[in-house]
């Protein structure tokens, strides 16, 4: 656990080397597509709380794709490995504490503006609401650690990582509603998992569902598992230390 916390404290200390990228991709990216929403309509009561609702999620993709996402990648660089082997570490627990550092980031923002939309809810299923959550923060997690064993190149990894956050984002109903859109349109955005994790966000909050709620969980649940089994697969054939043999 001792060591798990170490890297925790290397992670933080990195950051601030790259404290402009992280602030970019924690408030600038995401608040830029609300800003965007919010000034081009009069957005109250309920309508605000379905952007503040898209914000929370559109915030974690950003940061745990862009940043989680690409510091996995230049975990599995040679010569990160090679510092790490300094202090005796496993490459899983490197992984665990990456996850846990950009919990710890993300956490205050989204405490606060999830705690504005409880405080101004008429009614709130809490049991969905604490469920919906926490599957939508261990589904990114899980996918930003699969991009992040899948890239080998940093550099083509940094980009490509802006590219499906973009994606992601802009294929969901994040920022608008799903309801005017075309059926062959709304069967694209109901492929995206970001789709069913907005749906396991609202619905506790008192929103209509986009989609059967139960197939949201079911469909999100599935690839978990089939990221973790690839995560399980490739986090174990990674050594700190190189071999003889």
């Amino acid at each position: 656990m001792s060591k798990i916390i170490t890297a925790i404290e290397m992670e933080f200390k990195s950051l601030r080397i790259f404290w402009l990228q992280l602030l970019i991709v924690v408030f600038v990216l995401p608040f830029s597509y609300a800003f965007i929403v919010l000034i081009s309509g009069n957005l109250q009561g309920a309508s605000l709380n379905y952007l503040l609702s898209g914000y929370i999620v559109s915030t974690l993709i950003s940061t745990f794709i862009n940043m989680l996402g690409l510091r996995i990648t230049n975990m599995r660089q040679q010569e990160v490995l090679e510092l790490y082997s300094t202090y005796a570490i496993s490459f899983p627990a490197i992984v665990i504490s990456e996850c846990l550092a950009y919990i710890l980031i993300t956490t205050p923002i989204v405490l606060i503006v999830l705690g504005y939309i409880v405080f101004t809810s008429q009614s709130i299923n809490w049991l969905l609401l604490i469920c919906g959550v926490l599957l939508t923060i261990v589904f990114l997690l899980l996918i930003s650690v699969y991009l992040g064993l899948a890239m080998k190149n940093l550099f083509i990894a940094n980009g490509l990582f802006q590219v499906i956050t973009w994606i992601l984002i802009l294929l969901a109903p994040i920022y608008y509603n799903l309801d005017p859109l075309s059926s062959v349109f709304k069967g694209i955005l109901l492929i995206n998992p970001v789709t069913h994790l907005l749906n396991m966000v609202r619905v506790p909050l008192g929103f209509l569902p986009s989609v059967n709620l139960a197939f949201s969980y079911g469909y999100i649940v599935l690839l978990c598992l089939l990221a973790f089994f690839y995560i399980s697969k490739r986090i174990h054939s990674t050594h700190i230390l190189e071999k003889i043999f």
